[in-house]
């Protein structure tokens, strides 16, 4: 076990303005304010190419599954009402133009639906699938109650035959271009959260890697979030925050958007071997499960002697809590579980003492390496105090 002696001190504010700083704060990651993160890139990078397929050529792509309809991603991969999906149907039948298709095409073999899921999956469940019936038609009444089977050839082939446009990003468009455009694109309705769009955009083994680690009973204690939270994948943000700084120490972090920072840490895991994943796996569970007997429901929030309320989970604290934890030996564990309330303590001291600390967990995302500092001092301090308490 190696215990650091030098004890480096924070800078304290006992001006009592802090307690007005934690209230400002309370929803500090609640929310995506944690990700405003500024790109900058050059337009000539944006490859962007305009085809007018069929309809029919569409659907022979979906059916060969060489377009991505991604359900297991998309909250809201099928969640048009059937009069709303008929409608679709009918506007293509008495022929008013459908809005453009933006399609990620750098995988030639597997192009990802950027805007116009609902489109597609209404299109698919009504000409594949066979499963939609025409209902609410203001025009075509005569189809009404029919399927794709029923409404005779000619209709069939007025469909099968329209072309629309579909905007194609290609090969050449660096990912966090395409993250950026995928988000101004998905505006309508409720936009897609970032980590919605990471997932969308890195399919493979490390969103079904995040996706179990989300599940697991170890994770879902701790955290215990709402089921609109995760939705919106907010549990999957979390563990890729971890995973991240796990792959990449907060001293090699370079001055990047925090988005190419996890999208990099998404790459990586793609490319890792199942015993390397096993064994972040059982790292990752472990900390989870250390996290909970030291915290319990105050795990992953800050904790304040000044404001006896309870914080809502923290972002920029899972990380630098679940990250440390998974670096230490079962000893030292056992050691922090047995006198956890002077860790507590001294987490305690800093967030109500250190507005730096505070603000490093707030509204300043990209002070990573103070606050990753600070837990660690948090640590070397419980260590000087209790082995020279005990020794």
């Amino acid at each position: 076990m190696v215990i650091h002696s030098e004890i480096e001190e924070p800078v304290f504010d006992r001006d009592g303005a802090i307690d007005d700083l934690n209230s400002s704060l309370e929803e500090e990651n609640g929310d995506e304010s944690y990700e405003t993160d500024k790109l900058i890139y050059d337009p000539d990078e944006i490859n962007i190419f305009t085809r007018e397929p069929t309809i029919e050529q569409l659907l022979r792509r979906i059916n060969e599954e060489a377009l991505d309809l991604a359900p297991d991603f998309q909250r809201h991969a099928n969640i048009w009402k059937d009069d709303a999906k008929s409608r679709l149907i009918e506007s293509i039948l008495i022929r008013i133009p459908l809005p453009a298709f933006y399609i990620d095409a750098t995988n030639e073999d597997k192009w990802l639906v950027v805007d116009g899921l609902q489109r597609l999956s209404a299109l698919k469940q009504f000409m594949s699938d066979k499963k939609l019936k025409l209902c609410g038609l203001e025009y075509l009444l005569n189809l009404e109650g029919k399927n794709y089977d029923e409404i005779g050839r000619r209709y069939q082939r007025r469909i099968e035959e329209t072309q629309v446009t579909v905007y194609l990003i290609e090969k050449g468009t660096p990912p966090e271009v395409k993250y950026n455009i995928f988000k101004r694109i998905n505006t309508g309705g409720l936009p897609m959260s970032p980590q919605e769009i990471r997932h969308a955009l890195n399919p493979g083994k490390a969103t079904k890697f995040l996706a179990k680690l989300a599940t697991s009973n170890e994770f879902e204690q701790v955290t215990n979030l709402s089921d609109s939270r995760k939705m919106r994948m907010e549990d999957r943000e979390f563990i890729l925050g971890f995973l991240a700084f796990k792959l990449t120490s907060y001293k090699n972090y370079q001055s990047e958007t925090r988005d190419l920072f996890l999208t990099k840490a998404l790459s990586k895991l793609n490319n890792m071997s199942e015993s390397e994943l096993r064994s972040i796996e059982n790292n990752f569970k472990k900390a989870m499960v250390a996290a909970w007997e030291i915290f319990a429901k105050n795990a992953f929030r800050k904790v304040s002697q000044n404001q006896k309320k309870k914080f809502p989970i923290n972002k920029a604290l899972f990380e630098v809590w679940s990250v440390n934890l998974s670096l230490l030996s079962d000893e030292q564990l056992d050691l922090l579980k047995q006198h956890k309330e002077q860790l507590i303590e001294k987490f305690r001291n800093y967030v109500d003492s250190d507005r730096d600390f505070l603000v490093s967990i707030s509204q300043a995302a990209e002070k990573i390496e103070y606050r990753f500092t600070i837990i660690e001092k948090s640590f070397r301090r419980f260590w000087h105090d209790y082995f020279a308490t005990f020794a």
